[in-house]
């Protein structure tokens, strides 16, 4: 349904259904928003939705609830954004369902055909943000044109819904139009809402907009006599603030959050509240430059958020549609012939309900606080799907997203994430290319290539890591035909060439004429080393997956294309002299990235595998992986028995504490635009899977390899969650001898493998005394 008299987009919508039980009842409901809602029963707040996805794959939720006999109320708050919604929002018209799982009650209830009221909710002024920032306009919401009454379901203007068209389940209907929704049930549990204490008022002054939006952070004008009394209101004190009165007010949260805000007034008629959240305060007005997170004198408040201003009304809540992101917050008042008090300034910390079932410690402290700072970055990347980062685009990418994915296969055995991200991938196919998006859900969508066959990689890892070939098969016609797609755009000497897209291969940590945003250097000819590589890479993973599921046939393809494809690389792009792959026909530049990709591949030639990484190592002319292909090369030097260069690598994040960075960031770089991006987050999975070395052995994790490498380390300790239990290894240095200790659960046979031994492994406790050479 929806209301007649909304108008155009953007708007809020009020919907209400009162009805009377004559007895207790548990009630089933379906519910489900577009763009999204936030339902009641009888002023308590039951969820919010609907879960992000597609028009072929609309999410709905599914709530239970007790009902006492008598009089209830549904009241539902559903808002559309139409042009101003955020970039991973899709729309197809606006509306709000809601049906009772027993038929039966819906004469009493059901959208559509129960008795529903609507009308539009005055007061919201919708202020969209820069080009750059993806997250949906901010809210000036005027508290003298409010509809107060609309939210406890009072008051006047109420009119019957409009009944829309009936809701159209996924898996009854085969036809696709832009103007259905396809419903299905939604993949993931309801999102985390916990309150929590921001850690400390920082600055006070006496300024209004103005002043703050032109001025820096100037020690000499902070009021210190006034931080008690706004600390108070952090901790629930309420205060009062004087009419003709202003105040900036900096919190630091103590942390990287993503929360609810809600303000609670009373008074201040005429008053403008202004509360803008932020990352990290800046070096200048203009650029974007940082250095320690933890300092804020002389730098610059850049952030965005949402005005609230007063009616003179008593206990006035003012609260938002959507989620902000950062460590700091920044508060403006400014009364004007009235005093305001502020009863209460709540905060709920909202994400994915994920948590670190097992654990990972080693001797070196430094890297326990990178582990720490890690999993806190991917807590506030998961939310009803992975993201980039939260604060500017809150997009699900590909290159991202398996990353993200394999730190939670360590972490926790909740894979819902994971299989809704691979589900979506693969939904977004359904475009003109044929192929990834490269972001999803997206409503702008664009492609990049390499994120195409991380995508396949994804498949790989879940099947890996998680098993279920059914589901795997149900995925392999999208595999196989990305691969074909990708495939088809070669040159005659055999080579793949680089579509006509965005090609981003990673960021680059150096100035570079050849390297332009994130894309590598190439020629007149389209040809670049690194992708022929990750494709070579790419079909061996296939190769593995048909083999899985019995399908020797393509299995023995995708080995031939590989080889193929590798025998093509060697001879375009390998410089016997220097021992490394050049990036372009040319051999006019170097990068880490092909050397990093050809370790990682069975089909390029063993001797020339051997020579890459003390050459690649000790070249200095080389563009380097950032911290998102870092995970790329620290897979390789693991696998190529360099630990030691590993941990050598990680010096970035050992550097995060003493710069105030509570998330690892999108580049280790001053001029970092994110401070919090999850593909960074990767150290936690090199913890278990090359430094511990804990890895399946087989499809499915149905039996373990541990295998480890603890380089300058001389204790690590971890327990991965498995199906069956725990795996649990330790690894100490005791003098002149290495401990190790293997617990693994009951059905899971493995080995360990040190050096070239190979050393079986049973199910419970397993001791090892290996001598140091």
């Amino acid at each position: 349904m929806t209301c007649a008299e909304a108008g155009k987009a953007p708007y809020v919508i009020a919907y209400r259904c009162k009805f009377t039980l004559s007895e207790a009842l548990r009630i089933r409901i379906h519910v489900s928003g577009d763009e999204r809602y936030e339902l009641f029963l009888d002023d308590r707040r039951i969820g919010r939705g609907s879960e992000r996805g597609d028009r072929s794959n609309w999410f709905y939720e599914t709530y239970e609830v007790e009902m006492a006999a008598g009089e209830h109320q549904w009241l539902a708050r559903c808002w559309a954004l139409g042009p101003y919604k955020p970039w991973a929002q899709v729309s197809v018209q606006p509306g709000f369902l809601l049906s009772p799982d027993d038929e039966a009650l819906s004469p009493l209830m059901g959208t559509g055909i129960a008795r529903w009221e609507a009308k539009p909710m005055s007061g919201y002024q919708f202020i969209p943000l820069p080009s750059s920032i993806g997250t949906g306009a901010k809210l000036d919401v005027d508290g003298a044109s409010f509809d107060w009454d609309a939210l406890s379901g009072e008051g006047g203007g109420w009119l019957p819904a409009e009944p829309m068209d009936y809701g159209i389940h996924r898996s009854d209907n085969y036809h696709l139009s832009s103007t259905q929704r396809l419903m299905r049930p939604a993949k993931l549990p309801a999102m985390q809402e916990v309150s929590f204490q921001p850690s400390a008022v920082r600055f006070v002054e006496q300024a209004g907009r103005l002043e703050a939006d032109q001025q820096p952070i100037d020690a000499s004008r902070d009021l210190q006599e006034d931080h008690e009394i706004w600390q108070g209101l952090l901790t629930g004190r309420p205060i009062s603030m004087p009419a003709h009165t202003r105040r900036r007010v900096i919190i630091d949260l103590g942390d990287y959050y993503c929360c609810y805000p809600e303000l609670v007034v009373s008074g201040g008629k005429g008053a403008v509240i202004r509360l803008h959240w932020e990352e990290s305060f800046y070096e200048e007005a203009q650029g974007g430059r940082k250095s320690n997170r933890n300092d804020i004198g002389g730098k610059w408040f850049k952030g965005y958020g949402d005005t609230f201003r007063p009616d003179g009304g008593s206990n006035r809540r003012f609260d938002l549609l959507w989620w902000h992101a950062g460590r700091y917050a920044e508060l403006i008042v400014e009364t004007a012939s009235e005093a305001v008090v502020f009863h209460a300034f709540n905060l709920l910390e909202t994400r994915y309900p994920l948590e670190m079932e097992g654990s990972i410690r080693c001797n070196d402290e430094r890297l326990n606080q990178v582990v720490a700072a890690s999993f806190r970055t991917l807590q506030m990347c998961a939310h009803e799907t992975y993201m980039d980062c939260p604060y500017w685009e809150q997009l699900m990418y590909v290159g991202d997203t398996r990353i993200q994915s394999l730190i939670t296969y360590v972490s926790t055995l909740d894979d819902r994430l994971p299989r809704k991200a691979l589900d979506m991938f693969r939904a977004s196919r359904n475009n003109h290319l044929g192929l990834v998006n490269c972001a999803y859900p997206d409503q702008g969508g664009k492609h990049i290539s390499s994120f195409s066959l991380w995508w396949v990689a994804m498949v790989y890892d879940y099947a890996l890591w998680r098993g279920d070939a059914q589901w795997i098969r149900a995925m392999m016609s999208s595999v196989r035909d990305e691969i074909d797609k990708l495939l088809c755009n070669r040159s005659v000497n055999g080579a793949v060439r680089l579509p006509i897209s965005w090609n981003f291969m990673d960021w680059q940590t150096a100035p570079s004429e050849a390297w332009n945003f994130g894309e590598p250097p190439h020629g007149a000819d389209r040809l670049n080393a690194a992708y022929n590589l990750q494709m070579i890479h790419t079909l061996e993973l296939v190769a593995k997956l048909e083999a899985y599921l019995g399908e020797d046939e393509l299995a023995s393809r995708a080995r031939r294309l590989a080889k193929e494809l590798g025998n093509v690389v060697e001879q375009l792009f390998w410089n016997e002299e220097r021992g490394l792959f050049a990036d372009d026909t040319g051999h006019q530049h170097y990068s880490e990235h092909p050397q990093v990709l050809s370790i990682l591949c069975e089909s390029i030639s063993p001797r020339r595998n051997g020579r890459l990484v003390p050459d690649m190592l000790k070249a200095t002319d080389l563009m380097r992986t950032s911290i998102y292909f870092d995970h790329y090369t620290f897979e390789a030097l693991a696998s190529a028995g360099h630990s030691d260069a590993l941990l050598t690598r990680l010096e970035p994040w050992f550097g995060m504490e003493a710069s105030g960075l509570r998330t690892t960031p999108e580049i280790f770089l001053d001029t970092t635009r994110s401070d919090c991006h999850a593909w960074g987050a990767h150290p936690i999975y090199h913890m278990y899977t090359n430094l511990l070395g804990i890895r399946p052995a087989s499809m499915g994790f149905t039996s373990v390899g541990i295998r480890p490498q603890l380089g300058s380390l001389t204790c690590l300790h971890g327990k991965l969650p498995h199906p069956n239990g725990f795996i649990e290894a330790k690894v100490e240095r005791q003098g002149s001898q290495w401990l190790v200790e293997v617990n693994l659960p009951r059905g899971l046979p493995g080995n360990l493998v040190w050096g070239n031994k190979r050393y079986p492994l049973r199910e419970g406790r397993n001791e090892f005394s290996i001598p140091i050479y």
